[in-house]
């Protein structure tokens, strides 16, 4: 082929290129990629980067289509300018572009590349006049055939494993989305088999002791494998849109379940189900859920679902529309692993939310990490505050236990309490009659309580033998962590420990105290003394005292007795303060409820000065004479029609002297003439209240006759 030819050839190539460029971005399609690639393919340092605009079909759905257009433009804008002279940039698909880089120095340098895309794509957009944030998931291939194939491979795994990241292409990777696509075929068999089944976790009352229900968890009993973890399907299940028929099996299995402990007995159970991103994102969510309750007979309040916080803020506007609908079905709506997502009070306070679960992540170091007892304290108080239960997980030990029933938890899931377990094992679990222990519910009656902490035992013992007259209760470990397993499950006043222990020295035992139970006195007891760890820690008050080795006995026990002392009346001092605090809520209650029954009474008295004034007027205005006398004959009320009436001066004594025994409240009737001769029948009735005769009234009804 002759040179001409060639540049023939190329000319058309571009021409035809020129005619595929892309309306809205100005950028060649996906065939003059290919044909790119395949220009590249005997280079062995040419690299591809797959981008995929994340959220936009959410931006097309809030704004338009013509803002996703706006968006797109830009993004090609930004990913330009940081294209280079030598690489060649597409866009690939929909909301994709790709870069082709020909020739790349190192897998570090395509790396950089794709983090600084990254960073330019997160900056915010403005359309229509709104900064709009979305961001973008890369897949990248380097120095590997087929290339496109294997960028596409990582762009795939980055938008469910790394989302607004990127992601390189690893040999290992395409065996892994082979072992995907293979796992999708075989949870299409597993649901038409029946293989799915589901198991029970125990949850129990941290005031009771009692299990209150159980949360349903789905498990995959394969027929080769065995049971598998949900965490090695679960994500499948979304991805191939599975997820929806095997939630609404699981609801329905759930509740009609929790019927079946309901005929053996156990009718005050509840059950959890968790919800799927899918499933919330389905408006026909609550008519399933409405559905189910009514084809099992299941109360609505003894259904729970938990969604976690990354599904709520996936779409927050929809998510609330649906659970104010699944609220309206009566059924109770938990947050799951609260604490690891957004954790923010806005929707907390918004959202029509009952249960919260503290992630296990808090739980786990709750008896040694203050930062986890702290998150876990606020927590369980912000949740208090807002009228909202909370459910810790992850309970694996008797201290973590204690310490949530401290923190005022009100229920506990977890290894301690029990294990997922298939329906029949939960039904033998609950015929067990397990509970919490009575003296872990509640911790012995107040002593004054001591803590020993030295890694030496003949010292422990002759500390337990100087003491053992003072009237203590004396707890010892070996160790600071085994210390705070002790603090975890008592009430300790002071603690005495050694500095110089293994793996954890007296003072940094002693500091985690202070932020764990900032309430005891802490005392160091030792034969070293490092001074300047020793003054830091007396400094920031994590020490009290600092004592030394060997010790003269009475001065260790006026210093321990001083302790206590210190220890006593901080405690009366708090509660003082506990109950001025209790005194003036009461007081403020009094006063709020004295002032509503003032405002009562106020507006009460109006009503009857009103209807007294409304009685009075239309009395005197009745056509009807009307005249009332007290108990004594006397003349209190008469109307302007009586005083039209021609009566004899005693007449009105007449009518007090025919009248029946007070007691006698009936209706009576009488006639009387008055000086015109004009005769009356007059209606008269006693008043009586109580036992208090208050007085008669006469109502003069009609005349009956002349006389001549």
């Amino acid at each position: 082929m002759t040179t001409s030819h060639i540049e023939e050839r190329l000319e058309a190539l571009e021409e035809r290129r020129a005619l595929l460029l892309d309306v809205l971005t100005g950028l060649p399609g996906r065939d003059a990629l290919l044909d790119r690639i395949e220009e590249q393919r005997s280079s062995t340092a040419a690299g591809l980067l797959c981008i995929d605009m994340d959220q936009l079909a959410a931006l097309n759905e809030a704004m338009g289509l013509t803002a996703g257009d706006v968006l797109l433009a830009e993004a090609a804008k930004r990913i330009a300018l940081h294209t280079g002279e030598s690489n060649f940039l597409v866009r690939y698909g929909g909301d994709e572009f790709a870069l082709l880089m020909p020739f790349v120095e190192s897998a570090g340098h395509i790396e950089r590349k794709a983090s600084e895309l990254l960073d330019a794509l997160r900056r915010p957009y403005l359309i229509a006049g709104r900064e709009v944030f979305v961001g973008a998931s890369i897949g990248i291939a380097f120095a590997s055939t087929p290339l496109l194939q294997h960028a596409e491979a990582a762009l795939a795994r980055a938008k469910i494993s790394a989302r607004g990241s990127w992601l390189m292409y690893s040999p290992g990777l395409a065996r892994s989305q082979y072992e995907r696509f293979h796992l999708k075929t075989e949870l299409r068999q597993a649901i038409e088999q029946s293989q799915f089944e589901v198991y029970y976790q125990p949850k129990a009352s941290c005031r009771s002791g009692m299990v209150t229900g159980f949360e349903a968890l789905i498990r995959w009993n394969h027929p080769q494998r065995g049971l598998i973890s949900p965490s090695e399907f679960i994500p499948a299940l979304e991805e191939s849109g599975l997820i929806e028929r095997v939630g609404a099996w699981v609801l329905k299995e759930s509740c009609m379940q929790l019927k079946q402990w309901d005929a053996a007995g156990y009718s005050a159970l509840q059950i959890a189900v968790n919800v799927s991103l899918r499933q919330l994102a389905d408006p026909a969510f609550a008519e399933l859920v409405g559905n189910t309750l009514l084809e099992t007979h299941l109360s609505p309040q003894r259904l729970e679902l938990e969604l976690t916080e990354s599904m709520l803020m996936h779409d927050s506007v929809s998510a609330e529309a649906l659970l104010r609908k699944l609220k309206a079905l009566g059924v109770r709506l938990a947050i799951d692993d609260f604490g690891t997502g957004y954790s923010s009070l806005a929707y907390l306070k918004r959202l029509p939310i009952d249960t919260i679960k503290i992630d296990r992540a808090f739980v786990q170091d709750i008896t040694t990490d203050p930062n986890d007892a702290s998150i876990t304290r606020a927590i369980v108080g912000m949740a208090h505050s807002l009228k909202i239960a909370v459910v810790a997980e992850g309970v694996e030990t008797e201290a973590q236990l204690s310490t949530l029933i401290a923190e005022q938890c009100e229920s506990v899931q977890g290894y301690y309490i029990g294990k997922p377990m298939p329906a029949d094992k939960a039904l033998a679990f609950l015929s067990s009659g397990w509970s919490i222990a009575p003296e872990i519910l509640g911790r012995p009656v107040k002593a004054r309580t001591l803590l020993l902490v030295d890694d030496e035992e003949s010292i422990v013992l002759a500390l337990k033998r100087l003491l053992r007259r003072e009237g203590y209760r004396i707890l010892s470990a070996s160790s600071g962590a085994e210390g705070l397993d002790l603090l975890a499950k008592n009430d300790v006043d002071v603690i005495v420990s050694d500095q110089r222990m293994p793996n954890m020295t007296g003072e940094e035992f002693l500091r985690r105290t202070k932020e764990l139970y900032p309430d005891t006195v802490r005392m160091v007891l030792s034969g070293y003394a490092d001074m300047q760890s020793i003054t830091n820690a007396i400094n920031r008050g994590a020490v009290y005292k600092f004592l030394s080795k060997p010790w003269d006995d009475q001065n260790l026990k006026d210093n321990i007795q001083e302790a206590f002392r210190r220890k006593e009346l901080s405690d009366e001092s708090r509660r003082l303060v506990n109950d001025i605090a209790v005194a003036n809520t009461d007081l403020n209650r009094s006063n709020k409820s004295l002032a509503t029954m003032l405002d009562e009474q106020s507006h009460r008295s109006m009503i009857g000065h009103a209807a007294l004034a409304m009685v009075q007027e239309t009395l005197h205005l009745l056509p009807a004479p009307v005249v009332g006398l007290d108990p004594q004959g006397m003349v209190v009320l008469r109307n302007e029609s009586f005083f039209k009436l021609h009566l004899s001066m005693d007449a009105c004594s007449t009518l007090a002297s025919h009248c029946p025994p007070w007691q006698d409240t009936e209706s009576f009737f009488l006639e009387m003439t008055d000086q015109d001769n004009q005769r009356w029948n007059i209606a008269g009735r006693n008043l009586v209240t109580g036992n208090q005769h208050r007085g008669t009234v006469f109502v003069f009804l009609n005349r009956l006759c002349h006389h001549a």
